[in-house]
């Protein structure tokens, strides 16, 4: 049986009603849930993880400052609420009596600590602190951020998970963690599984169920077939979608979706003469069966994508230009930008670039034949994962796909497409250059008002939609599927695993 969390509003948790009692699997109790994952984390210091696995595996052991809802605007955590005396100072007031998994009691010095060590430890959240001046603690429970200058994302960027000053500089503190989170860390057996316990001190309610084993199971096909067996509660992540239908068939098993934030585009290379033309790249567009590409290679599991922002966020913009699928209107677009057809039938051919992953290069063939359709041939090479990323990264590329994970602020739009952002100091990595898109992102940067900004990040998105330096495919759905014991779980947009800490079991 399957669920559309996406039927419903985001905000609601969603009780995830069984079909019937289930074993528990062999070697657990009850009260333990095991959930399947597809790899191992690379570390759980939420200093350092950058890969999705890792940081939702923190989540469950860290809080940061404040956190992300449902519509991705920012809401309190360990902070209780905060103040802007002036629009370069935020004052941060904690919550008293939140304590660490070990018992000591957060502070003020926790929170600067966290903060200051990200440049020495060489973090991907370094670039915060070329806005920072300085991070003042006035005492136990308040700290201040002092700014260069107006910076509205800084809330954004201060959902990191703050680390006990004490502990934090240890060698090993990835592999062994200490938190303020629902779920305090027991065990790490690498490629066997990551096992939590439930934290009775976690000043937002001890979690309901008493231990949570995270197993590391690479393959889908054996990930399906414990869950089968019932030796696992909940599969996390991604199947491919073959396996997906085997899953909704499963006795006792049901599966959910819900909206996701995550964004998979079609990017160009701006600086190669044929894809500088917009014709040519709004040629592309309409010559693309993205609905097809959904149905046929995701079974389903994705809507449309207009831009980089999902429907459900606060700063989406609706009004955009579209491309439906006109091959037709394709080729007269190819005609007038001076690249008719050959007697090959061929009118100029690209190369694109795809991982050797089963995935990536079915899509890969699927464009490449809609494109051949309109006279544009396509030479697909494929990589391994690093080498491919190495080269999409460096601007070596003329076509490729990816997916953009983890978007929250709109703020997200400087670091692609402003012109300071050319590799390697960001990812602008087509070398889109419009001097009014690097305008209004400054804009972004400093209007503090809420309204102005969803404005101001409209007519962004507004200007890309008709420049095209990517053609929008899809946002995956997020999935889950899980035994009939289990209640209480619902989907996060940018797949946050916390919701964890609300489910309980019924063996009933």
């Amino acid at each position: 049986m399957r669920v559309r969390l996406g039927l419903l509003p985001l905000g609601i948790a969603i009780s995830l009603l069984g079909l019937g009692a289930c074993g528990t699997g062999e070697g657990r109790s009850a009260a333990d849930v095991v959930a399947a994952i597809e790899t191992n984390p690379v570390s759980l210091d939420p200093r350092v993880a950058t890969d999705a696995l890792s940081l939702h595996v923190a989540g469950l052991l860290f809080n940061g400052l404040v956190r992300a809802d449902d519509h991705l605007r920012v809401v309190p955590d360990l902070a209780r609420r905060w103040e802007q005396p002036d629009d370069r100072t935020v004052i941060f007031h904690l919550r008293e009596g939140v304590r660490f998994h070990r018992g000591r009691e957060l502070t003020a010095d926790d929170v600067r600590f966290t903060f200051e060590s990200l440049q020495t430890i060489g973090s991907a959240h370094t670039p915060l602190l070329q806005e920072v001046k300085e991070i003042r603690v006035l005492d136990r429970y308040r700290v201040a951020f002092h700014l260069k200058r107006p910076f509205t994302p800084l809330l954004y960027h201060l959902t990191v998970g703050i680390v006990p000053a004490d502990l934090a500089s240890q060698a090993g503190f990835g592999q062994a963690p200490v938190g303020t989170g629902p779920f305090r860390f027991t065990r790490w057996g690498q490629n066997e599984e990551v096992e939590l316990e439930a934290f009775p001190g976690y000043f937002g309610g001890s979690p309901r169920i008493t231990r949570l084993r995270l197993r590391i199971i690479p393959d889908a096909t054996i990930r399906f077939l414990e869950l089968k067996k019932g030796n696992i509660d909940l599969l996390l992540g991604s199947l491919p979608p073959e396996v997906l239908s085997l899953v909704d068939s499963l006795p006792g098993v049901q599966t959910a979706t819900g909206p996701s934030s995550n964004y998979t585009y079609l990017g160009f290379n701006l600086r190669d003469p044929i894809l500088a033309d917009r014709k040519v790249r709004r040629a592309i567009a309409y010559a693309l069966d993205r609905k097809g590409l959904i149905a046929h290679l995701l079974r389903g599991q994705a809507t449309a994508a207009t831009g980089l922002l999902f429907p459900q966020h606060w700063a989406y913009e609706p009004q955009v230009a579209t491309f439906p699928f006109d091959p037709e209107r394709a080729r007269r677009l190819l005609d007038e930008a001076g690249y008719p057809v050959t007697q090959e039938g061929v009118r100029f051919a690209l190369t694109f670039k795809a991982t050797t992953g089963e995935l990536s290069r079915a899509i890969a063939e699927a464009i490449q034949f809609q494109l051949a359709q309109v006279g544009i041939r396509l030479e697909i090479r494929s990589y391994e994962w690093g080498t491919f990323y190495a080269d999409i990264k460096s601007g070596n590329f003329q076509l490729y796909v990816l997916t953009w994970v983890g978007i929250t602020d709109p703020d997200y739009y400087q670091y692609i497409f402003h012109s300071d952002s050319l590799p390697p100091l960001g990812a602008n990595r087509g070398y889109y250059r419009n001097p009014e898109v690097d305008r209004l992102l400054l804009h972004g940067r400093r209007t503090a008002d809420t309204g102005g900004r969803k404005t101001t990040y409209g007519r962004i998105q507004q200007i890309l939609a008709e420049e095209l330096p990517y053609i929008s495919l899809w946002h995956e759905l997020r999935w889950v599927a899980y035994k009939g014991r289990i209640r209480g779980f619902s989907l996060m947009p940018g797949g946050d695993f916390t919701p964890l800490k609300d489910v309980w079991i019924d063996d009933r």
